[in-house]
């Protein structure tokens, strides 16, 4: 599908709509071009129904978007269209699915802090991360917002014995691939279930809070 039709698609995915409120809700001049466009999707298993009558939850929305980045579309583009909640489902639903157990805004007081999703796995390894509805930010405002995920990581660790290591992260849509800012992944949505999955394989790369100071 290509990108630019993606990004149309975002703007018309409602609860419930038909295949005429689907064309005007995306803009998309021709009737024809958006039918084939829902039936993309829905063949995708992105959405319910038929084009006739469809049905988009904001799974179904985050799913669409991730698509679109696959194919290339503006991320700026793409954002428009998202919430920060909805990049916490999108994380959750990652680490559910490849069996951690998790929790969303999970709030501590003295100090006070927040933390947007935490998946922990049975051996005890979390991963506490932080969702990022960033359209453009420098790198050193994204260095600072990583230290602060940091200290975060080790409060969690502090106060819950269930957890023997943490793995600060921030996902964002502003960033073309995985990159390690301070030893802290900052992980493109499009990429956050592959570096979910493959988390174990590069721990000696990342930052990891330990129950001490945190280190590599």
């Amino acid at each position: 599908m290509h990108p630019e039709l993606l990004a149309k698609a975002l703007a018309a995915m409602s609860q419930d709509t038909t295949l005429d409120q689907f064309c005007r809700d995306a803009g998309i001049a021709s009737r024809s071009v958006a039918r084939s466009l829902a039936e993309a999707l829905l063949s995708r298993g992105i959405g319910r129904g038929s084009p006739s009558a469809m049905s988009f939850s904001p799974g179904d929305r985050l799913a669409a978007a991730a698509l679109a980045l696959e194919a290339g579309c503006d991320p700026e583009r793409v954002s428009q269209h998202l919430t920060w909640r909805d990049f916490e489902q999108l994380a959750a639903g990652v680490l559910a699915s490849l069996g951690y157990s998790t929790r969303t805004n999970v709030r501590f007081t003295k100090p006070r802090m927040e933390l947007d999703v935490v998946g922990t796995s049975a051996a005890g390894l979390a991963l506490a991360v932080d969702c990022k509805h960033w359209k453009r930010s420098n790198l050193s405002s994204i260095s600072q917002h990583c230290a602060r995920q940091a200290k975060r990581a080790d409060e969690l660790l502090r106060r819950e014995s269930n957890i023997s290591a943490a793995v600060p992260v921030v996902m964002t849509l502003h960033a073309a691939s995985v990159r390690l800012v301070g030893g802290m992944p900052v992980v493109p949505v499009a990429k956050f279930h592959s570096f979910a999955m493959d988390v174990r394989g590069f721990l000696d790369e990342v930052l990891v809070v330990t129950r001490g100071p945190a280190s590599r």
